[in-house]
């Protein structure tokens, strides 16, 4: 079984079962003794071991089973197996859970058990020693203290009646002392038990932990069952203690003002059973107390409403009749004689033997006033600021008191919140006005909807119109850039066309700086001729000079010659010329076939940059026809995004 709570608490929560209906904390007699809290969203409701006193009242109350107890059954058979020496006290009210009791004290001593003592035979020495307390210090007062969990309470949530509480040990106690010191007995003993509480009890320092094991009757029967016993598989046994007197009847409600009373009739006893009655009677005790007034001589007080019969630690069911029929038959076996006749009080001559043999000092209990943190008490104004969280501004809805939180009013839960028991979430009407509010703050959202919905609709509209406006001049953007990539494409054309027509002219200018260069050799050459025939004419006008002297010398017989002669220096002399005008010319050609090439040249180059002005403007060409191609796009994908964010 899993806990996922603080696993050393006599009562734990299993919190995965846990609903946080708040039942334990209603039924509770102990303010703050639960806290609530959440996990993971869910409210659970867990114990708050300070406070608690183990009345056993949660468990008894959850449908989810969402409490349990821890007693010392699995670690007592555990010391048996092992060979421990330990004896048993049994609580009187074994009778009424266990019909075959005695196979019970069986299956203990076949267990390994050395000594079972009825704890009904201790129940005597308790009656014995109040008894005598009450005659020999004259007090006015006791509370009678059989039951641990009234300890707990008084020591936790009463200390002012701490020294009111009966300065006697229980019956288990009074067993337990009287096996050390009267028997000599040095087992470890082991208490099987109808109550909870009894943890606390022996693990108390004024117990001196005599009792070392605390083996509740429904742990005993889930341990049988567990491991397969079968109570009729073991053979009947009686207890080793001297025999009780009336002590049997503690079980039973007014169980010790029987016994009392039978021994002194007037003597005034206040009897109370249960969690709605003992708490606040002590508390009414208290006041009493305060107030001066008379208190009864005895109280005899039991947390559980049916005693130990119906004790904490035993399994509910069992009709109220079945148990006084088992007591009613013990008894008639306890006060019948062997002849058949009703007997004296069997008590009485046990008495006389405790008279004679046991110490009133050895069964003496001392108690402690436990240190508790009290709770805080809010002033008026906190509890006005919780109530105002609560929503609770009004007087009547200060006091609902619905107990839907767990607590008998609204004060209380404020109280409890104030003090981190509790959250408002617990409290029924809070939720409720949050859900009012919550409505409320729903409906003004859902006209601020409504509204907003209108204003939406009448802006759905004029965007539609901006859209349908943004969509026609969007699509003449589209139709002009269309238009541009056209003329583009045209310009793009025409400019190839060109750049074809500036690379023929580049190759025209490259033949005629060829043919050029061809006609600079034949001038070259031109004049290299005419250079030879000028100076073949000089020659020539040299010898016809000559021609004319040796002719003049020759007389009559060289005028033929003279003639002749003269005829050869005028053509020398017109070759000359004509020589010396080729020259002239061919340097003025000279003069305009290198204009011509630097004309070439400067044509070349310019061709160069405007061929490579026609590359650059076909590249802005083209990214200008990417970026438009990209613009039309994305004023495509606005149009198309905007229309489906319409939708």
């Amino acid at each position: 079984m899993k806990n996922n709570a603080l696993t050393e608490e006599t009562i734990f929560i299993i919190e995965e079962k846990c609903q946080g209906c708040n039942k334990c904390i209603r039924n509770c007699p102990v303010f703050g003794a639960n806290v609530s809290y959440t996990i993971n969203g869910a409210t659970k409701v867990k114990v708050n071991p300070e406070l608690c006193i183990h009345c056993g009242k949660c468990i008894e109350v959850c449908d989810h089973y969402a409490r349990d107890y821890r007693d010392d059954t699995e670690r007592f058979f555990h010391a048996l197996q092992e060979g421990a020496a330990i004896s048993v006290l049994v609580a009187p009210s074994v009778r009424t859970n266990f019909p075959e009791y005695k196979r019970v004290i069986g299956f203990l001593k076949k267990a390994g058990a050395h000594l079972v003592y009825d704890v009904s035979f201790g129940a005597d020495i308790t009656v014995w020693a109040y008894l005598k307390v009450l005659a020999a210090t004259g007090v006015s007062s006791i509370i009678a203290q059989p039951c641990p969990v009234i300890v707990n309470y008084v020591e936790k949530h009463q200390p002012a009646l701490v020294d009111y509480l009966a300065p006697v040990q229980s019956p288990m106690m009074c067993t337990a002392i009287y096996l050390r010191k009267y028997t000599g007995c040095r087992d470890k003993l082991a208490f099987l038990s109808p109550c909870i509480g009894k943890n606390d009890e022996i693990r108390d320092a004024n117990t001196e932990k005599m009792v070392e094991y605390n083996v509740t009757f429904k742990k005993l029967l889930d341990y049988m069952a567990k491991n397969g016993i079968k109570l009729q598989e073991y053979p009947e046994r009686e207890f080793d203690d001297p025999g009780c007197g009336l002590g049997y009847v503690f079980p039973r409600p007014g169980g010790l003002r029987q016994n009392v009373e039978a021994v002194v009739g007037d003597v005034w006893i206040r009897q109370v059973e249960g969690q709605e009655e003992a708490y606040r009677y002590l508390q009414e005790y208290s006041r009493r107390l305060e107030r001066g007034k008379k208190l009864p001589t005895l109280v005899d007080i039991l947390n559980c409403p049916y005693g130990c019969n119906k004790g904490t630690g035993t399994y509910p069911g069992g009709d109220l009749d079945d148990i006084d029929l088992a007591m009613q038959a013990f008894s008639q076996e306890k006060l019948v004689n062997k002849r058949g006749q009703r007997g004296k009080n069997p008590s009485a001559k046990l008495f006389r033997f405790f008279d004679k043999k046991l110490k009133l000092d050895d069964f003496s209990r001392r108690y402690k006033k436990v240190d508790v943190r009290p709770l805080k008490e809010p002033t008026r104004e906190e509890y006005a600021a919780i109530f105002l969280k609560l929503h609770k501004d009004t007087p009547e809805a200060q006091n609902l008191n619905c107990s839907a939180c767990g607590y008998q009013s609204c004060r209380d839960m404020a109280r409890a919140i104030f003090n981190q028991l509790d959250r408002p979430e617990d409290c029924m009407d809070y939720n409720r006005k949050e859900v009012i509010l919550e409505n409320k703050k729903l409906e003004e959202k859902n006209l601020e909807i409504q509204r907003m919905l209108a204003e939406i609709t009448a802006l759905s509209e004029e965007r539609q119109e901006r859209a349908a406006e943004l969509t026609r001049r969007i699509h003449e953007i589209t139709v002009a850039m269309e238009e541009v990539y056209r003329q583009n494409e045209q310009a793009a054309q025409a400019i190839e066309r060109i750049g074809d027509d500036v690379r023929e002219v580049a190759e025209y200018a490259e033949t005629l700086r060829k043919l050029i260069a061809e006609i600079n050799d034949n001038v070259d050459r031109f004049t290299e001729a005419t250079a030879d025939i000028l100076g073949v004419a000089r020659q020539t006008k040299i010898l016809s000079l000559n021609a004319g002297i040796e002719a003049a010398r020759s007389g009559e017989h060289g005028k033929g010659f003279n003639v002749l002669a003269q005829e050869i220096k005028r053509l020398a002399e017109k070759s000359q010329i004509t020589a010396e005008e080729a020259l002239g010319n061919e340097e003025a050609i000279q003069d305009l076939v290198s204009k011509v090439y630097e004309i070439s040249n400067t044509v070349d180059q310019k061709m160069a940059a405007v061929n490579a002005a026609i590359m650059n403007i076909a590249d802005i060409i083209q990214e200008f026809t990417s970026q438009g191609e990209e613009m039309v796009a994305t004023a495509t994908q606005i149009v198309h995004d905007y229309a489906q964010n319409q939708v």
